[in-house]
């Protein structure tokens, strides 16, 4: 039995009462931590020193660290003088044998110091494809871009989401330990029921921001008048201006329907009442609800640029698309027949690959070799 510690505060949204989760690589991340706790593994977890919410019942068995109040110390001086001593202290109070990290950041490369000193294997999970190319320039200074890099160098183990991640930091690292292990979902196969015919909304699930690319979803629901468009999810602080544009746009459609941030407890209910799961992301790693659509048999409408080791196409789980029209043309052409079988693999296609407890078994033997 090993001891894992994770450090996203994030997470404990999902623990507490009255939590107010945002983001994939939280709910990924609360997957894994039941993964291995249900393996046999003990689960420390981060959380602010000024947060007193009482955790959820079925959350009994996460010990909670408290690490740093999030406004105190000196604005310039909080990091170094403040956060990262008392982040240190938390790893040492916790005597982990791993430390899992969701999402790179600059700070990781102090963590992963921290680890190498105290004697704890850190763990970099890679949460988008974004930070890896490119595209990283968009959403973190020169400074982050320096110290994720460094914290890639240092961490005993990555972990990533597909193939593309996984050559792009091999070749970087060719001795690293890099592990692809798909995201894990826990399945209740009640819930894996096959469509029977081709009925109900597209259902759009995601927060509101550039990546999510708005626009695309206005020329979608502007070339499909004819199908009910219900879009989950609610305004970033700080949107971007063409995700403010094009949110006002979508608003003046009467095919869209804005129903908010879906309740975790009901996004699979949400999910199976839909005929398609609509992406149009600018990019991903691997998206959870693309695994939630397919616990309930939902085949989903995706970009080309956003498909996975390019499993929408190769195991018939649902439609790629370049653009609108493109989308259009497929989509029309798609028989009854041809749906039912596809909501028929997504299911196959789930519980084959990303079941929580064999990925999770996977992963710790990852770790031990």
């Amino acid at each position: 039995m090993a001891r894992f510690l994770f450090t996203q505060f994030q997470n404990v949204e999902l623990i507490v009462e009255n939590g107010n989760p945002i983001g994939g690589a939280v709910v990924e991340t609360m997957v894994w931590i039941n993964s291995l706790h249900e393996n046999g593994h003990e689960i420390d977890q981060f959380k602010y020193a000024n947060d007193k919410r009482v955790k959820l019942s079925n959350y009994g068995f996460i010990k909670l660290f408290p690490v740093y109040h999030p406004t105190k110390g000196i604005r310039w001086l909080r990091w170094p003088l403040y956060r990262l001593p008392n982040i240190y202290k938390a790893i040492k109070r916790s005597k982990p044998d791993y430390l899992y990290a969701s999402i790179p950041g600059w700070a990781s490369y102090y963590i992963a110091l921290f680890c190498r000193k105290l004697g704890v294997k850190m763990i970099l999970r890679v949460a988008n494809d974004n930070m890896l190319d490119e595209r990283i320039k968009i959403t973190h200074s020169k400074f982050d871009q320096i110290f994720i890099a460094k914290a890639f160098k240092l961490a005993d183990f990555i972990s990533v989401q597909n193939e593309f991640q996984y050559q792009t930091l091999k070749k970087q690292f060719p001795d690293k330990k890099i592990l692809k292990i798909y995201n894990p979902i826990k399945i209740d196969k009640s819930k894996n029921i096959v469509k029977k015919e081709m009925k109900g909304y597209l259902a759009w699930v995601a927060n509101f921001r550039y990546q999510k690319n708005l626009k695309q979803l206005f020329e979608i629901a502007s070339t499909f008048p004819d199908e009910k468009i219900k879009i989950a999810g609610i305004p970033l602080k700080n949107m971007d201006d063409e995700t403010k544009e094009y949110l006002e746009k979508l608003k003046e459609l009467s095919n869209v329907e804005f129903v908010g941030k879906v309740p975790r407890e009901e996004i699979f209910n949400f999910l199976s009442k839909a005929k398609f799961l609509l992406s149009t992301s600018r990019y991903e790693g691997f998206s959870n609800t693309f695994l939630e659509a397919m616990v309930v048999g939902t085949p989903i409408l995706t970009p080309t640029l956003v498909n996975p080791d390019g499993i929408i196409d190769r195991f018939n789980l649902g439609i790629t698309y370049q653009n609108a029209t493109d989308l259009k043309s497929s989509f029309n052409k798609l028989t009854v027949d041809e749906y039912i079988k596809i909501s028929s693999n997504t299911i196959q296609f789930v519980n084959n690959n990303h079941d929580h407890l064999v990925l999770g078994k996977k992963l710790v033997n990852f770790l031990k070799e």
